[in-house]
């Protein structure tokens, strides 16, 4: 589902990734830990371009993200492209980064409506379904704070 080969990120002179290999298979639960500033969060934000990496690869199902190679050259993928993957790759942030003036539901549903042009009532319908599903629906009027 995920492969990464030899993975490499810096931000300047400090390599934070260095030659990074990981496959997940479908179905798999794998977690990263380590101490802070080890590149956890580098790397995930590496597997959907949040943040792009220097060299290496990542295929998501099978598809290249980030960049496409040709020949010896390597391109970065067009943007719809990149937006067409992105929104089948699901990342939770360390800090939630949620709108403190909309409800735990209207956080929800913001980003099936707006990302994939879902009609309000399925997103509504679909986020209080998952919202059930890890125990919090009797939040979806409450405000992040």
């Amino acid at each position: 589902m995920v492969r990464i080969w030899n993975l490499h990120k810096s931000y300047g002179r400090t390599e934070v990734l260095k030659g990074i290999d990981l496959t997940v298979h479908r179905g798999e639960v794998v977690t990263v830990i380590g101490p802070s500033g080890s590149g956890k969060s580098t790397l995930l934000s590496c597997i959907n371009l949040l943040e792009p990496f220097d060299s290496g690869e990542i295929t998501v199902d099978g598809e290249p993200v980030g960049w496409l190679t040709s020949g010896a050259a390597r391109i970065r993928m067009p943007e719809a492209q990149l937006n067409r993957l992105r929104q089948r790759i699901g990342i939770v942030f360390q800090q939630f980064n949620l709108f403190p003036h909309l409800t735990v539901l209207q956080n929800v549903i913001e980003a099936p409506i707006q990302v994939k042009a879902m009609a309000r009532e399925q997103a509504v319908a679909v986020a209080r379904e998952q919202l059930a599903r890890v125990g919090l629906r009797a939040k979806e009027n409450a405000y992040p704070s």
